[in-house]
């Protein structure tokens, strides 16, 4: 398990509603794989289409991150094939390998 804390910015021209937290999108660190997470808001209720902010994010599995996952990492997320926004790795927050 992985929790960061990241900057994304959600495309004003992707999704047509704000999100909440608990929303699981799909990543892109390593091209050609996705792996699933979920956003958790910081200091706001929803993320509207067009927004930037700080946010955290967890996921299961470290393994699907990437070989030089780290601060600064840069990375692509959405619901389908089509990118929805992007983010950058601000802090790892909490690292666990799996037992």
């Amino acid at each position: 398990m992985v929790k960061i804390r990241a900057y994304i910015k959600l495309y004003a021209n992707g999704r047509k509603t704000p999100f909440y937290s608990g929303y699981r999108p799909l990543f892109n660190f390593i091209e050609e794989m996705k792996t699933s997470g979920r956003i958790d808001l910081i200091d706001k209720e929803q993320f509207c289409p067009g927004e930037e902010g700080e946010v955290e994010i967890l996921f299961l599995n470290r393994n699907y991150l990437g070989g030089d996952f780290d601060i600064g990492k840069t990375f692509l997320f959405g619901e389908g094939e089509i990118p929805l926004g992007e983010g950058v790795v601000k802090e790892i927050l909490q690292e666990q390998s799996p037992q």
